[in-house]
């Protein structure tokens, strides 16, 4: 089984790309990731995520392709953390989101804060943020499972792609299932990348609503439509294979948020959540110009790869040396991005929890707005 968006699968084997291979948009920058490049993947990929964010702006977002889900091979590391960040929502218009579903469209606000005496001359402040969060939970928790969340689509990044919620509850064994939330009946979708795969299995019960099954490579799928006319659908695999055992997921199903791995303390006043990749990443925009550069945190390097903070900086034209300065207690780096290559800031520290993070910021904020969002960063695993 892949995840939806079948990073780990792709970059398995892969250890940089070429700058000439890259194209604008996420989902090829994913499927042309090579091992034959010079550079290491974690410098590659940071260099890109933070040029082509800005030089999309204007441009037309085609739709994210998904992949088939096949069976998943789970690495870790600075390529599938950045390049996860770029499968992100890039912008989000809240008319785009649907206004019946109580908790599709409340993922993230802002509560007012002091005004931020760096406040840029336009009046842009920081706020209090409160935490992004998953709708769904499961209760209780399977055990020896640990879920990572993503959420996608519903913004003017996705054009036409409906909203998408999926969690990831997987374990170091193989075991594992994938909880989804769509607002609609997603058969109906046609090609927009999450068609129904597999063979007819029958049918199931879950809180007196029909289940469709399907069953293919090993994988089960049940999907069935709520009460309020969402509709849910769970795939398992390993020892959730099983239509039994994928059932008792589906029963245990229950509307309790639950937050996201990483956070934002603070965030610009009107800015809202823009999408998540499996709580290694997460973009804020802003409400009011939906083509405005994001606001971006992701998580690189990790087991097995040797990754520093000061390699995002690398290959990059800045508007001036990068500047060595103290995040959380912790060694950190700031530079302006050139505008000929990108603007805005890059910030690089260490959590305290461990990974190494990259902030990319839009350049309407003043730097010591930017150090200040840094500082309050949180990350739990």
């Amino acid at each position: 089984m892949r995840t939806d968006r079948d990073l780990d699968a792709r970059l398995a084997a892969a250890a940089g790309i070429r700058d000439d291979e890259l194209p604008p948009l996420p989902g090829e920058f994913l499927a042309h990731l090579r091992a034959d490049a010079a550079e290491p993947a974690s410098v590659i990929a940071a260099r890109q995520l933070v040029s082509d964010a800005h030089a999309a702006r204007g441009v037309p977002r085609r739709r994210p392709r998904r992949p088939a889900r096949r069976t998943l091979l789970r690495v870790g590391g600075a390529v599938v953390a950045i390049a996860a960040a770029w499968a992100t929502a890039v912008a989000v218009t809240p008319a785009d989101l649907p206004s019946t579903r109580d908790d599709v469209a409340t993922p993230s606000q802002v509560t007012e804060a002091p005004v931020d005496p760096g406040a840029p001359a336009d009046g842009l402040r920081l706020v209090a943020a409160e935490a992004v969060t998953f709708p769904l939970s499961v209760d209780p928790v399977p055990a020896g499972l640990t879920p990572t969340f993503s959420r996608w689509g519903g913004t003017a990044f996705y054009g036409d792609q409906p909203l998408v919620f999926s969690a990831d509850y997987s374990s170091g064994t193989g075991d594992r299932f994938l909880l989804r939330l769509f607002p609609e009946d997603p058969r109906q979708w046609g090609d927009a990348g999450w068609s129904i795969d597999g063979e007819p299995a029958g049918t199931a019960t879950v809180d007196g609503a029909e289940v469709d099954v399907r069953r293919r490579d090993g994988i089960v799928t049940l999907l069935w439509e709520r009460p309020d006319g969402r509709w849910v659908q769970v795939l398992g695999e390993g020892a959730y294979a099983e239509t039994s055992a994928a059932v008792a997921v589906a029963e245990s199903v229950v509307d309790r948020p639950q937050p996201v791995g990483l956070q934002f303390g603070l965030a610009p006043a009107g800015w809202s959540v823009g999408g998540y990749e499996e709580s290694r990443s997460l973009d804020l925009v802003d409400d009011s110009d939906p083509t405005q550069a994001p606001l971006r945190v992701s998580l690189f390097g990790g087991p097995g790869y040797t990754a520093t903070i000061d390699d995002p900086f690398e290959g990059r034209v800045l508007a001036g040396p990068v500047e060595p300065v103290t995040i959380q207690g912790q060694p950190g780096r700031t530079a302006r991005v050139d505008p000929g290559d990108g603007d805005g800031w890059l910030v690089t520290g260490q959590l305290p929890a461990g990974p190494l993070f990259l902030m990319v910021a839009p350049s309407v904020l003043t730097k010591e707005q930017v150090l200040e969002i840094a500082e309050q960063i949180t990350y739990t695993p």
